[in-house]
């Protein structure tokens, strides 16, 4: 008879160790993924604004500033585009000539999930888009 309630007390003790190391382990889930949104979100940006910054700096003479948005708009189709803003500098393509610098900058929210987590006492903090920005600087030759 002791051996029934002491595996019962045993199966109770798991319960209870499951129910502790769970929340830990979404949250390390969830932090995984929300980082790797955010590194992806990076790079595609950083890739972008490279290519529209190459596309100037190749054939300043073929290109517009909508063009160039365009660019990199297209080379981030995987970002939202509303989210999306692109600048390119100078905006008068007469003042793309050799020697200048052109710079093609982005910056995008990262759409998250709102998520607010109570503080003790009065207070909370709140998670939400995370805002990114871009910038590649190249030299007409």
């Amino acid at each position: 008879m002791k051996v029934l309630t002491l595996r019962r007390g045993r199966r109770g003790q798991s319960l209870v160790e499951f129910a502790f190391v769970v929340p830990v382990f979404l949250g390390v889930l969830i932090g995984l993924a929300v980082t790797s949104i955010l590194f992806y979100s990076y790079v595609t940006l950083h890739l972008a604004v490279r290519e529209g910054a190459s596309a100037i700096v190749h054939d300043p003479r073929n290109q517009t500033v909508t063009a160039i948005q365009n660019l990199v708009r297209s080379k981030s189709f995987s970002l939202d585009q509303n989210q999306l803003s692109v600048l390119v500098e100078p905006s008068d393509k007469t003042l793309w000539v050799s020697g200048v610098q052109v710079s093609v900058s982005a910056s995008y929210n990262v759409p998250l999930p709102e998520v607010t987590i109570p503080l003790i006492g009065s207070g909370a903090i709140t998670f939400g888009s995370i805002p990114i920005r871009a910038q590649s600087v190249m030299t007409i030759e």
